[in-house]
Formats: C-alpha cells, sequence, structure tokens
C-alpha cells in the first residue's frame, strides 16, 4: 500500500506504508499533528492536508531530528533509531500474529526523512485524496 502526498507547489510524492507509518507516529509524538490529522493521513481515501506553516514546522523538525541520526538509520515504529539493517519478512501460512515484529516491519528511512523534509519545505503546505466511497469507509 502506498501513499500519495500532495503538494500545493510541486511534483507528487508517494511513498509507502512501511516508511509513512513510522513517519505519522513520529509527527504525532512531536505534537506536529492531532489525533485527527494522524487518523486522516493514515487512511487512504480519507483525505487530510497540512497547511504551509505546519509543513514547515515539519521540514525544521526533522532537520533537528537529523542531527543525532546518520544515512544508514532508520526510525522504527517504536520510535528508536537503528543501524541495523531492516530484515526480510517472510510470511508464511503458519505465521502467527505474535511472530510478527512491527517495529521492524515499519520503518522511515533516512533518506525518507530526508525527501520528506524537502518536500514539505518546498510544498506550501499537502493533502492527501480523498475519494468518493460507496461503502462504509473508516473515515
Amino acid at each position: 500500500m502506498s501513499f500519495i502526498l500532495i503538494p500545493q507547489h510541486g511534483e507528487d510524492v508517494k511513498v509507502n506504508a512501511w516508511n509513512w507509518r513510522p513517519t505519522l507516529l513520529l509527527l504525532r509524538a512531536a505534537n506536529l499533528i492531532d489525533e485527527n490529522e494522524y487518523e486522516l493521513m493514515g487512511a487512504n481515501g480519507c483525505g487530510g492536508s497540512v497547511d504551509a506553516e505546519t509543513a514547515g514546522r515539519i521540514a525544521a523538525f526533522l532537520e533537528r531530528q537529523f542531527t543525532s541520526m546518520h544515512p544508514s538509520q532508520r526510525i522504527r515504529a517504536d520510535l528508536t533509531v537503528t543501524d541495523r539493517p531492516k530484515q526480510l519478512a517472510v510470511f508464511t501460512p503458519e505465521t502467527k500474529v505474535e511472530d510478527i515484529d512491527a517495529n521492524e516491519l515499519y520503518s522511515a528511512t533516512y533518506e525518507w526523512l530526508v525527501m520528506f523534509k524537502d518536500f514539505c519545505r518546498t510544498s506550501g503546505g499537502l493533502r492527501f485524496p480523498k475519494q468518493r466511497i460507496l461503502l462504509p469507509s473508516p473515515c
């Protein structure tokens, strides 16, 4: 699954859920987005937006975040930073939920966070597509 970030100015950016989910957790933990924005930005087709001022604050926050990270690192879903390479996840019919480490599956890479910072800095704000859904949705 992927998410499309649509800027007010410039080109759209597409990000996979593996990078996007911990990015949202990081923004939420830093109080850059509220719970409602977190929910809207984390579900496809529900809309959501970030104004230019907030996008600038996100860029500044990420810039500060990089003082304690380097290119081979990533932020895991529990917001810990690691330089351990991501392990390939293999799921079989025998895989049990308790065998899955969500903190390992979802991690935002340093490279993605740099790209997102640059995107926020020049975007003028961003929005997420809202789709017409005929069936009940989580939005």
